[in-house]
């Protein structure tokens, strides 16, 4: 059996999506005797934004950018990178590496490939169950903790031996073997196929929950409607609303077909518990938080109250 661990760097990673502009690793066998070490420099064919949008600062890469443009594109180092990982006989490792393949599975679809399906284990996953961390910890932290040898950080072949030594650091520390580590941590395991669909699924929430952000920002827009005292209604004339969450998932679309009848009624709804003087509930008893600690001036009314005095005609 071989152990290969490798890391990627990224042009940009705009949109979650990472233009890769290297792949290095390290193989070794289960003495973790290196058998060889390779970078592989790809042109991104995307631009080099290197900097932090926080800080004003960023990553330095190990290499000019000129050498990665003078590389080919991933294409040309598919067959060979796909050869590595897929290896039967060989265990893939990575730090914070569902990243890695997160960028790899991208390229892929990028350029049309089929995806690159191998198994990986996250050393920085493992590291922080194994020492009870709150927090994951970075692999130059780790790299000073265990006095591992440092070389050239952002060099993706350098990345991975250190990689690989913190690995090894760990496993000795703790009198581990690698097998041992793969059985007592399988939540560190994950392969190709379930990362991309998971991808995607929280792609989908994303993009549902910024629609549904969205519409709950229109529900809250007045658009200029003026009460009409024809629909005069004494449980919404001058009152101020606020739905709970259950109520705005479940209800939302019915509520923005008859926003304008709430706000001829002369109502207001607002997402800003201290002016609101009535919160709408799914169900009487259901609260999903004490709303009262908030405003203790508030009442409360189940949605299929409000439902029904909607329902209602004017005076």
């Amino acid at each position: 059996m071989f152990y290969v661990f490798f890391d990627v760097e990224c042009a940009n990673c705009l949109n979650g999506e990472g233009k890769m502009c290297s792949l290095g690793y390290v193989k070794t066998d289960e003495e973790f005797h290196v058998l060889k070490k390779k970078d592989i420099l790809i042109d991104p064919n995307a631009p080099f934004l290197l900097g932090n949008a926080k800080t004003g600062q960023g990553i330095h890469l190990a290499y000019p950018l000129f050498r990665f443009k003078w590389a080919h594109t991933f294409p040309s180092y598919y067959q060979e990178i796909k050869r590595l990982l897929e290896d039967k006989d060989t265990i893939c490792f990575g730090f914070a590496v569902n990243q890695d393949v997160s960028y790899i599975s991208y390229t892929c679809q990028r350029y049309h490939l089929p995806l690159i399906d191998f198994k990986f284990f996250d050393i920085q996953s493992m590291e922080k169950q194994l020492n009870q961390r709150k927090n994951l910890s970075g692999l130059d932290h780790l790299v000073e903790e265990y006095q591992v040898q440092s070389f050239t950080y952002h060099r993706s072949d350098d990345d991975a031996l250190m990689t690989m030594e913190v690995f090894k650091a760990l496993l000795d520390s703790n009198q581990l073997t690698v097998e041992q580590v793969l059985k007592k941590y399988p939540q560190s395991i994950n392969d190709t196929m379930t990362l991309v669909e998971t991808i995607a699924r929280r792609k989908r929430q994303k993009q549902a929950h910024a629609t549904h952000a969205k519409k709950v920002s229109e529900l809250m827009k007045n658009d200029g409607v003026k009460p009409n005292s024809n629909l005069y209604n004494p449980f919404f004339y001058e009152k101020t609303f606020f739905f709970d969450n259950i109520v705005l998932s479940e209800e939302l679309d019915y509520l923005l077909h008859h926003k304008k009848e709430i706000y001829f009624r002369g109502a207001k709804i607002t997402k800003n518990l201290k002016e609101t003087q009535i919160v709408v509930l799914s169900q009487k008893d259901v609260k999903q938080l004490d709303y009262k600690k908030i405003n203790p001036d508030i009442e409360y009314v189940e949605y299929s109250t409000f439902k029904k005095e909607l329902s209602k005609g004017g005076r």
